[in-house]
């Protein structure tokens, strides 16, 4: 058996260390409460050429690594709506003002009182005048990409990033002797006619090339080739090239459809792939060592530490008293700016080539990078998840279902599934769509024709009830992944499917196809166990945990209740916690709905679920709120609500709904609640 050396030379096994490690960190990371994102960048530190060196820095890792933060650049660009950036762009300018003034001004006086020139003094402080959004990544997972904070941050950045670099510029220029007036016209000059360029010509370009070119991988590949020119670009005429990228996402944005195939491929890539190798890059670049031979990097680490975070908590303080923000919105600005990698890493190694710092300094840089980077995205997280509570209230009237996707296996439920989403058209739906998935492709003609027949009957069956059906075919190895690809494609809001009411002892929640489907699909999900038709019942008694209202999604699917009790002209028991039922009754009142609506307080004294027993009569319909993991409103009970439900009321009709997590992708809510 050969022998594997170390570092790593073959490819292939290199390769796959690096995929193994970008799947496995994020998951043991979170078991201990930390960010997906830090795991990765601690397992960079472990495998990378300072830790147990099982990888090498070669060019190809640092290669991605640069990829990787100008993909970050390009999203936060693609994913920021135009109209509220628009909306904040004086409260970008003046944070980005404030997050580069404080830190410069404070890190110039303080390194030059510890004995640093002037000259190592003020590049010194641009590394804390600037930062990195490392934990921008976080922010698109909790659906929080356009609050207004955000928004400030992002802008800001840009502003912020682009005057440190512009002192680096400046200080390398001195040391060389070229700082002249050449030099300020020519760098004036040469960012306007850049940022003109940028702003009036690759709209021009863009539309021009997605009005001939209809492939959706040739245009991934066009939307790569903008990003990068754009980088290379700004590079040569000295801007830092994550303006060049961000300016590139900001210009693609109006011609990329936020829930196009084409924004799925960008997305898709960027996090799972670049992403997650510039991260890996950070961790590797860490020689935690040098704090065991060199004791002035203890002084020095310690000192940029202290001055990076209590700059940035106070720009971040001063922006959020000066513009009212939440004191988690405050928070969100502090971790997202006090995270340093690139602008700072492009500094210290520019300064260490020009003898401006010293071995100290660097590996005092070194580590801030990881203690920050570490720090930051927790804060990012911990708070962000505070912000998406805050705005779980989405206004009730503007959580509409559009498009309700039922997908089918078996004829004898198909009509109580399309049944419900029917009665769901009303005015709040305006398509309804079958599908069906194949994964038997040794008898495909076979499955096939049976696909097209049930089809042909749930479309009979709508037809007679004055609906027109979409009917969907989709060829796939996996059933799940079958259905939510086709809920992207066709931007589906609601996936109403149907479910046995059978828990074997292997399976998580329902099965594995439904349990996959949730954690794939960002849509609201249905999870219908029918055992007669839904027009039988009388009453829809509702279960609502305290936690559901945390949801972004729970407003959309609070209203779809209401449709369904009307369409079915049946009232409704809510059943809920006192504060939680308080809620639903002002929100209720607000959209003056016509159905009936009782209460039942649940009290902690009793199982909720026994309580919920009790008020329920023969004829009734259950409609529970259930919970994604990894979401706000999960909780280990919620895990066994279905298996719970299915014994207790195994005669009932019932309705397990998961809340969707709505995202800037869709235009149905007004807040975002990202994918993984």
């Amino acid at each position: 058996m050969e022998r594997i050396n170390m570092p790593i030379t073959d490819n292939v096994l290199l390769f796959l260390v690096l995929l193994l490690i970008i799947l496995l960190a994020p998951i043991l990371s979170r078991q201990i409460k930390f960010p997906g994102v830090v795991g990765i960048i601690i397992a960079g530190v472990i495998v990378g050429p300072n830790g147990l060196n099982i990888i090498a820095m070669t060019s190809a890792i640092e290669l991605l690594g640069a990829i990787g933060l100008l993909y970050i650049m390009l999203l936060a660009g693609l994913d920021i709506n135009l109209l509220d950036f628009k909306k904040n762009k004086n409260k970008s300018i003046i944070f980005g003002i404030i997050t580069f003034i404080i830190p410069q001004l404070v890190g110039t006086f303080l390194f030059r009182a510890m004995g640093f020139s002037w000259t190592a003094s003020i590049l010194i402080a641009s590394m804390f005048a600037s930062h990195t959004l490392v934990g921008y990544p976080i922010i698109t997972k909790l659906g929080i990409v356009r609050n207004r904070a955000v928004l400030t941050t992002v802008g800001g950045t840009i502003l912020a990033d682009t005057l440190a670099l512009l002192v680096l510029a400046v200080v390398a220029r001195s040391v060389n002797g070229a700082l002249d007036f050449n030099f300020w016209t020519t760098l004036t000059v040469l960012s306007v006619v850049y940022f003109l360029a940028v702003v009036y010509l690759l709209p021009l370009l863009g539309r021009l090339f997605f009005r001939y070119v209809d492939d959706g991988i040739m245009q991934f590949h066009f939307v790569l080739v903008v990003a990068f020119l754009c980088s290379y670009l700004a590079r040569v005429i000295g801007i830092e090239p994550i303006v060049g990228a961000f300016l590139a996402g900001l210009v693609l944005n109006r011609m990329i459809p936020s829930s196009s195939q084409l924004m799925n491929r960008v997305q898709f890539v960027g996090n799972s792939f670049f992403i997650p190798f510039f991260l890996l890059y950070i961790g590797m670049i860490v020689d935690v060592e040098v704090l065991l031979n060199s004791p002035a990097s203890w002084i020095v680490m310690a000192t940029m530490l202290a001055t990076n975070v209590v700059t940035k908590y106070v720009s971040s303080k001063i922006t959020q008293k000066l513009f009212k923000f939440t004191k988690a919105e405050g928070m969100v600005i502090f971790g997202l700016t006090t995270t340093e990698a690139a602008a700072t890493l492009a500094a210290t190694l520019v300064g260490y080539r020009l003898g401006i710092i010293g071995n100290d300094v660097l590996n005092g840089v070194i580590m801030m990078i990881l203690v920050t980077c570490i720090i930051g995205p927790w804060i990012v997280e911990h708070y962000g998840k505070k912000i998406a509570n805050e705005n779980a209230g989405e206004k009730f009237v503007n959580a509409k279902l559009p498009h309700v996707m039922v997908p089918l296996s078996n004829p004898e439920t198909a009509p109580h599934l399309l049944s419900t989403a029917i009665i769901l058209k009303d005015h709040t739906v305006s398509k309804i769509s079958t599908l069906s998935v194949v994964t038997d492709q040794s008898k495909l003609d076979d499955e096939m024709d049976r696909v097209e027949t049930m089809l042909a009957k749930a479309s009979d069956y709508a037809i007679s009830a004055g609906v027109e059906l979409n009917t969907l075919k989709r060829i796939d190895v996996n059933i799940a992944n079958g259905i939510s690809r086709a809920a992207l494609e066709e931007q589906a809001d609601l996936l109403i499917i149907g479910w046995n009411g059978k828990i074997s002892a292997k399976d998580r929640i329902f099965g594995s196809v439904l349990d996959q489907l949730l954690e794939q699909s960002s849509q609201s999900v249905f999870v219908c166990k029918m055992e007669k038709s839904i027009m039988s019942n009388s009453r829809i008694v509702s279960y609502i945990p305290s936690s559901s209202i945390k949801e972004p999604g729970f407003y959309g699917v609070l209203k779809s209740l209401l449709t369904l009790a009307k369409g079915m002209n049946a009232p409704i028991m809510i059943s809920a916690e006192k504060d939680v039922a308080d809620i639903i009754k002002s929100t209720i009142k607000s959209e003056r709905t016509n159905v009936e609506v009782k209460y039942h307080l649940l009290t902690d004294d009793v199982s909720h679920l026994n309580q919920f027993t009790l008020l329920l009569k023969p004829n009734d319909i259950l409609f529970a709120f259930g919970a994604r993991r990894n979401t706000m409103s999960w909780m280990p009970f919620a895990d066994r609500l279905p298996k719970s439900m299915t014994i207790k009321f195994k005669n009932y009709n019932f309705i397990i709904a998961y809340p969707g997590i709505p995202y800037d992708k869709r235009n149905v809510f007004i807040n975002e609640f990202p994918i993984n």
